[in-house]
């Protein structure tokens, strides 16, 4: 079936408050925080929605639900057009492998005490996509070479590879499993300038070739913009503007998304 277009993940009207402080006899909330207050979207297929805000914006709480890795206070997630909290476990799982996630700190998110070779494999084991270490293999030789890395890397450890073959091995481990969206929070801002430009064109070339969506989440609105067709600006956990890249760039229309240009090309 041709789905080509279609809207991968809509949110909508989600809200996410963390109790900070209990009764501590009746249980009775006291205190809370909302991370995210009102914030919808949505990521058609083969495209990229771009996240920005300052530290503390919600961006990255907002890609978390988005992606199941936390449930909305209120509010709720589709995919396909199906409420993820009204799936069964076996729609459960599915939404679940095809959303996949790369973080800001490559080599935080790997097991330190297991090869890349492992790590990358460790989502094709679990879901059942292979039958054995064998098949395994041969899915990792393919990938690594698919984001620019020698098949040698796969029997390092991520301690004894730099940052940015690190990132690239975490975009391989995203991708191993096919997915439909991946949620990249921040992948690149703890690299080096140059290794941010290849991981960025990286994204870009396996978008096209792979037709994935992307939430890319960042504070720089200047990555963003590169990399996004629609942006979503957030402050305070707000969506306080949003629409085409380009428009919001060259016309943004709150003083907030002036202020993130302004810093991002300084």
């Amino acid at each position: 079936m041709n789905i080509e277009g279609k809207t991968v993940i809509e949110v909508n009207n989600i809200r996410k408050e963390y109790v900070v402080k209990k009764h501590f006899l009746t249980g009775k909330t006291l205190e809370k925080v909302v991370a995210v207050k009102n914030a919808s979207f949505e990521v058609k297929e083969g495209k990229t929605l771009g996240i920005v805000g300052e530290s503390g914006s919600g961006k990255s709480t907002t890609g978390e639900i988005a992606g199941g890795l936390q449930d909305p206070t209120f509010g709720c997630v589709l995919y396909y057009g199906k409420n993820t909290a009204e799936m069964s476990e076996e729609e459960y799982k599915e939404y679940r492998r095809n959303i996949q996630f790369i973080f800001q700190d490559p080599k935080g998110s790997m097991d330190p005490n297991y090869t890349v070779k492992d790590n990358i494999s460790f989502p094709l084991i679990s879901l059942n996509i292979v039958k054995n270490k064998d098949e395994a293999q041969k899915y990792v030789t393919d990938i690594l070479a698919r984001v620019g890395l020698d098949k040698g890397i796969g029997g390092k450890y991520p301690s004894e590879i730099s940052g940015g073959q690190c990132q690239r091995a975490a975009i391989a481990r995203a991708l191993v499993v096919n997915p439909k969206v991946i949620i990249c929070d921040e992948p690149v801002s703890a690299l080096d300038v140059s290794i941010q430009a290849q991981i960025l064109n990286l994204l870009k070339e396996l978008q096209r070739e792979l037709k994935v969506s992307y939430i890319f989440i960042s504070h720089d609105i200047g990555v963003v913009n590169y990399m996004s067709d629609t942006i979503l600006v957030m402050n305070k956990g707000n969506v306080v503007e949003a629409g085409e890249a380009r428009e919001v760039l060259l016309h943004p229309k709150e003083e907030y998304t002036r202020r993130l240009i302004e810093s991002a090309f300084v």
